[in-house]
């Protein structure tokens, strides 16, 4: 078999197996999803007061061109506070369900695959096992700054629960460079030994 392929399957085993340990037996994730007090009544004005599948925040944003009264106000609430997104579902769902478990690891496998493609076309291919390995584990700092420091910054998330996906991303890749670097490597370019005569 292919050893791109190899190291893609390889890779995607590794992020699907590590996301599991992070996510269910580590406290990496889960001292940071609080639950709701009042969770019941909570749930009840939400279902009451929401509809649609979708992402909502408050203070609501303005529309663009509004006057400015209605921005004094807004940037008032902002100040004052509580802010906030909520990722909204008025549908119930399995906890674990099947699609859910199946679509996780063909993503896992599409990104170990993109890490390889990159790896094969990079002057890191010629590196040592552990300069290939760092080169994986670029792809976690690089989602590291550009998603989750992106939406501590922009979006308001806690700065623990941050933490706690940057670690994950950056083991991740560490981990599942060390499987896709052992199989990913420079090919033999020392001369052939000359034949006896």
């Amino acid at each position: 078999m292919n050893k791109t392929i190899l190291a893609t399957l390889l890779g995607g085993v590794i992020l699907y197996v590590w996301s599991f340990i992070a996510w269910v037996i580590l406290p990496l994730h889960a001292p940071h999803l609080h639950p709701i007090p009042n969770e019941d009544a909570v749930v009840s004005l939400l279902r009451s007061s929401l509809d649609k599948n979708a992402v909502y925040v408050f203070p609501a944003n303005p529309s663009f061109g509004s006057d400015q009264a209605t921005m004094d106000a807004y940037v008032a609430k902002m100040k004052r506070g509580p802010t906030g997104m909520i990722f909204y579902s008025p549908f119930g769902q399995d906890p674990m369900m099947p699609s859910q478990m199946i679509i996780g690891f063909v993503l896992d496998l599409l990104s170990a695959f993109v890490v390889v493609w990159f790896l094969l076309r990079s002057t890191a291919l010629s590196s040592s096992y552990f300069g290939r390995v760092a080169f994986c584990g670029m792809f976690g700092i690089f989602t590291a700054l550009f998603t989750h420091f992106m939406y501590w910054n922009w979006m308001g998330f806690p700065a623990e629960f941050t933490k706690g996906l940057i670690v994950d991303g950056i083991v991740s890749w560490i981990l599942a460079g060390l499987g896709i670097a052992a199989l990913i490597k420079p090919k033999n370019t020392e001369p052939a030994a000359p034949a006896a005569s």
